[in-house]
């Protein structure tokens, strides 16, 4: 077992916060490469690292989780369940921290990469001096040619709790079965009964849970179930276990991503649900969790639950706000469907004090800008969070530049904890439109399920189109003429499948693009988007508009019999070539087209001849590679 000591600890400052924060970096795993086991289905990867020691205040700790594509590999293929678990030294309690669900890889170039965030500011009891964390990777894909390349790093944040931790329970932990008649989840998952410490004041209850299996019903990975959270015999939670995953910032991906699911989705860090439980000191309380009542003939779904307890002592201020995300503008991956922006900026606070945050100040600007500030007013309760959106709408002539936004005066009063009321985000200039644009819209076989609209920051529309009456495969153009402001283009597909997906062949393949008057791209999206597109733009009359001239590329189907189409659009013609390979020896070349002078067209080809397996169609552009996806021949 490797002994990793990794504790950066600095001060980060930041040029326009007058005041220090003090965090420190614990990166367990650095850039390792995780593959699977196939003899197991599980492969561990065990190492220790040093954690602040218990005299330290933490604040808070946010686990950061990169995935790269390996170097010596490619990144693999399936959805499998990743558990990220922490024991302390001497100690055998293991506690489940965070749990992914890996994506489908098979798209996926070298140079890709995903990052994902969770707060475990609950676990800081035991995330403390020397500490094993267990990457589990599960699974049973080959481990020789592919895996990932995994980050696992800490964030701590220095400074007062929001209240201090007592102690910390681990109630359930199990792969439980889900719809057995002679054996129902509800033996296992029975009543917990815990005495609270003298000092508690509050608990709450920590729950990573996902479904898994399939049985005749879809059960438990594609079926919707509800879940009850019971406290001395009352409910105090009451959720379906369903997540639409059609909206996943990580896109597009290689298997059936789009697929909804019972609480995950391919490609996606569980965010655990957590309730907040009304317990007081030297006193007994009961915890229950139950499913909803589910039985099959012929079962084999799961429920993959850990549950934790945590109780703490009184909540150390009265009134103490947090800024958590800057949600737009962000460069963050994991908020890319809602960027870059020009539009009203949109953030996520926390209550972390024991009065309701009613008012506050909220100041922000795009350094060079004009500094704005908000009076806000509402109501959130302690522990809750709300998304607000600011009411001035932000934009910078910089292609970047930083945004920053501060949070003042919580209920007039000062701010105990001061040093997490401030952040700052990447700001990324939007695409300059002309005034004039076209909406090109070729429709798929099922135009349907398709609308689309233009309006601008304070939701007046100036564009609003449904499909109902419009013909499969048809191109369909309108032009609209804006004047000067900050807009955005929404398309939306109510099965969440988009323009095209490689499960749904019969639906066929559509585009849209946004062009300007003489027909030239200047924004051409990926077909292949589940639930929506959002793009924000600018109108400007002070600055020229911007052509997108990256040729967009697209083989459809990518699962075929032989015959499979590649859509081409360049605003300029060029040298294409369009080369054949074999997945596994991409030196091995099966076929070669060439098409000089190229800038738009579809092009078809037929693979049936060759071995029923899995090849790769690569499109080279003036000799530069420019496009590299999977073709499957299927039996």
């Amino acid at each position: 077992m490797n002994r990793i000591h990794l504790l950066v600890i600095g001060l980060l400052l930041n040029s326009a916060i007058s005041y220090a924060q003090q965090k420190t970096h614990v990166i367990s795993h650095n850039e390792e490469t995780i593959v699977t086991d196939p003899s197991k289905g599980r492969n561990s990867y065990k190492r220790f690292a040093v954690f602040p020691d218990k005299t330290k205040k933490i604040r808070s700790i946010i686990l950061n989780l990169k995935f790269e594509c390996p170097d010596k590999m490619r990144c693999a293929d399936w959805d499998y369940v990743d558990h990220i678990k922490a024991r302390q030294k001497n100690d055998s309690t293991v506690y489940e921290i965070a749990r992914m669900l890996t994506p489908y890889g098979g798209f996926f170039q070298k140079d890709w990469g995903f990052e994902w965030r969770v707060d475990i500011t609950d676990f800081s009891q035991i995330l403390r001096e020397d500490v094993e964390i267990d990457y589990i990777h599960t699974g049973y894909e080959d481990n020789k040619t592919r895996g990932w390349k995994v980050t696992v790093d800490f964030e701590i944040t220095y400074g007062n709790p929001v209240a201090n931790p007592v102690a910390i329970h681990k109630i359930y932990d199990g792969n439980y079965k889900y719809g057995y008649k002679d054996d129902p989840i509800e033996n296992h998952l029975k009543p917990v009964t815990i005495k609270t410490n003298p000092e508690t004041n509050f608990s709450k209850i920590k729950i990573h849970q996902t479904g898994h299996g399939m049985d005749a019903n879809g059960c438990g990975e594609f079926c919707s179930k509800y879940r009850d959270v019971v406290f001395n015999g009352t409910i105090v939670d009451h959720q379906d276990l369903w997540k639409a995953c059609g909206d996943n910032p990580l896109y597009p991906q290689a298997g059936t991503w789009i697929f909804d699911r019972a609480n995950w989705c391919p490609g996606y860090l569980v965010q655990p649900d957590e309730v907040f439980l009304n317990t007081k000191g030297n006193e007994s309380f009961s915890i229950d969790i139950n499913m909803e009542p589910y039985e099959t003939e012929k079962p084999s779904a799961n429920e993959l639950l850990t549950a934790y307890v945590i109780e703490y002592g009184k909540v150390n201020a009265a009134n103490d706000v947090t800024l958590v995300d800057i949600i737009q503008p962000s460069t963050r991956l994991e908020h890319s469907r809602k960027n870059p922006i020009g539009g009203l900026p949109v953030i996520r606070v926390k209550n972390n004090g024991s009065k309701p945050l009613k008012k506050m100040t909220i100041k922000y600007f795009i350094e060079g800008e004009r500094v704005q500030n908000f009076k806000w007013t509402g109501h959130i309760s302690f522990g809750e969070s709300a998304i607000i959106t600011l009411p001035t709408e932000v934009f910078s002539k910089k292609e970047s530049a930083n945004f920053h936004v501060e949070l003042l005066k919580p209920n007039g009063k000062k701010d105990a904890f001061i040093s997490d009321n401030k952040q700052q985000s990447g700001y990324k200039r939007p695409n300059i439109l002309p005034e004039s644009i076209i909406v090109y819209y070729k429709t798929n076989n099922k135009p349907g399920q398709n609308t689309y609209s233009i309006q601008d920051s304070f939701g007046h529309v100036f564009l609003k189109k449904d499909s109902l009456n419009m013909k499969p495969n048809t191109v369909y153009q309108d032009t609209i003429k804006l004047k000067k402001g900050n807009y955005n283009f929404t398309f939306n597909d109510t099965k969440g499948d988009g323009l095209e997906f490689w499960y749904k062949v019969k639906d066929g393949r559509g585009e849209v693009k946004l062009l300007d008057s003489l027909g030239n791209a200047i924004k051409q999206f990926k077909s292949d988007f589940g639930s929506s597109i959002n793009y924000h733009f600018s109108v400007r009359t002070d600055m020229p508009y911007e052509l997108d001239n990256m040729p967009s590329i697209a083989a459809f189907p990518a699962r075929t019999n032989g015959p499979f189409t590649l859509d081409y659009f360049s605003n300029k013609p060029a040298n294409v070539k369009v080369l054949i390979v074999d997945q596994e020896d991409e030196a091995h070349v099966l076929e070669t087209h060439s098409y000089a002078n190229f800038s738009r067209g579809a092009l078809s080809f037929d693979l049936s001849y060759l071995p029923k397996k899995r090849y790769y169609v690569k499109v080279f552009v003036d000799e530069e590679e420019m496009y590299k996806n999977r073709i499957r021949l299927k039996e």
